[in-house]
């Protein structure tokens, strides 16, 4: 059997880092709902505004999330829906885990 070819694996850990911040994965959450700008971000994630466009540009860099100016304002989007679902399915297993372990996880998974 051939070994894997370990440059996708590469890649797998550099986006894995890059999704290594609770705010990233807030944001990737959020565009999984709808576009958004950055201000309807930063409000809604309570985070500022410079903080938010910072994190943007990192994961637009990463291929994560993609923008498109509408007049003044810049809307950001998921660029590809599997990175929602795996995000969703990562924390939809954390909150089972934590249901078995009898963790307070109801009131989280009420929000997700």
């Amino acid at each position: 059997m051939k070994a894997p070819d370990l440059r996708i694996f590469q890649l797998h850990a550099d986006v894995c880092r890059m999704l290594a911040n609770p705010k990233r994965l807030m944001i990737i959450a959020l565009l999984g709902e709808r576009p958004m700008s950055v201000g309807e971000i930063a409000k809604a994630i309570d985070t500022p505004l410079p903080t938010v466009s910072q994190h943007l540009r990192a994961l637009r860099n990463k291929h994560i999330v993609t923008s498109r100016k509408e007049a003044q304002t810049v809307i950001y989007s998921a660029t590809d829906p599997r990175i929602l679902q795996a995000c969703t399915l990562i924390r939809a297993t954390l909150l089972d885990g934590m249901k078995e372990r009898g963790e307070l996880a109801r009131e989280m998974a009420a929000s997700w």
